[in-house]
């Protein structure tokens, strides 16, 4: 979080996209950003390489992980680290339940940003601001 706003970076390999968030809080949050010249493989060096999708949950074993009050939440990371490594991402049928991921959150700069990276995270968030601004006018 930086200037009151949430900040992330979207990637792909072809491209990078830097956002300022109003709010992870809420279900439909004011989101901007812009396309930023940084080459994808800088962001993705730093992170495990784990395509993004959705991978199917196998409800039996998640259901006993759950009910399990001495394994829990150890169990259950263990269970969604394996899962996202050995599974590969599949189109979501309504019948089945997934996983959706992965995000990384972190408090580290993942990017290095340099000085006109953090000229444009500033130029967002002011417009972030200026937005929410026009939509509430009691916002600072």
């Amino acid at each position: 979080m930086k200037n009151n706003f949430f900040d992330a970076i979207v990637s792909s390999p072809d491209e990078v996209w830097q956002l300022k968030i109003d709010s992870i809080y809420k279900p439909a949050p004011l989101i901007i950003g812009a396309k930023v010249d940084l080459e994808p493989a800088k962001i993705n060096s730093n992170v495990d390489q784990v395509s993004f999708g959705y991978r199917r949950l196998d409800s039996i074993k998640l259901g006993k992980i759950l009910s399990n009050p001495n394994g829990g939440i150890r169990d259950l990371n263990f269970y969604l680290a394996s899962l996202l490594k050995s599974t590969s991402p599949e189109i979501p049928k309504p019948e089945n339940n997934y996983a959706y991921g992965p995000f990384v959150f972190t408090s580290s700069n993942l990017t290095n940003m340099d000085k006109c990276q953090k000229e444009v995270s500033d130029k967002l968030a002011s417009s972030l601001r200026d937005k929410l601004r026009s939509l509430y006018s009691g916002y600072g």
